[in-house]
């Protein structure tokens, strides 16, 4: 798991980040993106892409956002 916490960049820095870490994800990676607020652009680049994803909202300035390309992997999320 790669830990992506993107709470104290502003826009465009966290999507910019999530891309270059979604470009280098390879076999069974997963990237754990912590973020204030729901990253929609980066979803339409990851699924154009191959990707998928998972978005879950702890609370409404936190979200966590999981990104892998494996087809197989389950993507959850596991509170702390």
């Amino acid at each position: 798991m790669i830990l992506l916490d993107t709470r104290e960049f502003n826009h465009p820095i966290p999507l910019e980040m999530a891309v270059q870490a979604f470009r280098n994800l390879s076999g069974n990676d997963v990237v754990h993106m912590i973020h204030r607020r729901e990253p929609i652009p980066l979803f339409e680049i990851i699924a154009k892409n191959g990707g998928r994803y998972l978005s879950v909202m702890e609370r409404e300035d936190l979200w966590h956002i999981y990104i892998t390309r494996s087809t197989t992997v389950v993507l959850e999320h596991n509170d702390v």
